[in-house]
Parts: C-alpha cells; structure tokens; sequence
C-alpha cells in the first residue's frame, strides 16, 4: 500500500471514529445514572486517546 494512500485510509478512520465517539458522549448526555457517566468518560477517554496518537506523529 502506498504512504499516501495509507495515510488518507488513516484519516478517514480516525475522523470516522472520533465522530463516533462524540456521538456517543452527545446520545448518553441526555440519560442520568452511573452507567451512562462510564460509558461518556470511556468516549472521552477514547478522544484523548485518539488525540495522542495523532500528536505522536507530529513529534
């Protein structure tokens, strides 16, 4: 696979996955319990992860 063709798939996945996970913080914001704060701390969790591993690049 080619490096340009590798690095837009890559693109594409994460922004597919943080788009995901903003969604999941924004659908479990509307529901009250102890469940639903886990489930958004994991979505945030997974963003700042997300986050890291594209600074990582940048280094």
């Amino acid at each position: 696979m080619k490096d340009s063709t590798r690095a837009g798939l890559l693109v594409v996945v994460r922004t597919l996955i943080a788009a995901a996970l903003v969604a999941l913080v924004v659908v479990e914001r509307t529901t009250v319990g102890w469940g639903h704060l886990a489930v958004m701390l994991v979505a945030l969790g997974g963003l700042l992860a997300l986050l890291a591993s594209y600074n990582r690049t940048f280094r």
